[in-house]
């Protein structure tokens, strides 16, 4: 199957996930996460925002921006979202969830006033339609992950997954990003 098809094929088979299977799956990975933060003292945590039924992580956001590591396990964290500028993408710091606005894919994004982050050590949370067995990533076709982080390349990728999204034979191009580790949820 060309990449193509098996994005269909994957989009619609996570399309049809219900809206309680797609919260259990996050929060399943959300503990996993959890605890990842607790294993450090400061932390750098990329994420994005769910489109459809991807991975939702807002509710590990909201205990980010609510002070809930720092007042309790006295970790500083910076955590920023992605934002998509022209060709390319960018990573900002968000404050709030209010302070988010919709682009022209129909993703919630930092707004540009924001201040950038340049990755570098970061742990990333990288959305994704599937993985082949090197756990190299399958995205929506616009390059914009393989790109980022084929620049930059001192961070850790965290490729978040449904157990039907892993393990995919799809043929890799030399701009396929490989994910460093895999938090993957069972469902149905």
């Amino acid at each position: 199957m060309d990449k193509v098809e098996l994005r269909k094929h994957l989009l619609e088979k996570r399309n049809s996930l219900s809206r309680e299977e797609v919260l259990s799956a996050s929060e399943s990975i959300i503990r996993e996460i959890d605890a990842l933060i607790k294993k450090n003292k400061s932390i750098v945590l990329l994420g994005f925002m769910p489109l459809g039924n991807e991975i939702d992580l807002r509710a590990l956001y909201k205990k980010i921006l609510a002070g809930y590591y720092k007042e309790n396990f006295d970790i500083d964290i910076i955590l920023g979202l992605p934002r998509v500028c022209g060709k390319e993408m960018r990573f900002f710091k968000i404050d709030s969830l209010d302070n988010l606005e919709k682009s022209k894919f129909g993703i919630m994004e930092p707004r540009l006033n924001s201040e950038e982050i340049i990755a570098k050590n970061a742990h990333v949370m990288v959305p994704l339609i599937g993985l082949d067995k090197d756990k190299r990533r399958l995205g929506f076709g616009g390059g914009f992950y393989d790109k980022y982080f084929g620049k930059h390349k001192d961070n850790k990728l965290y490729g978040l997954a449904y157990d039907f999204q892993i393990n995919i034979d799809f043929e890799v191009n030399e701009y396929d990003i490989a994910m460093d580790h895999i938090f993957m949820a069972k469902v149905g």
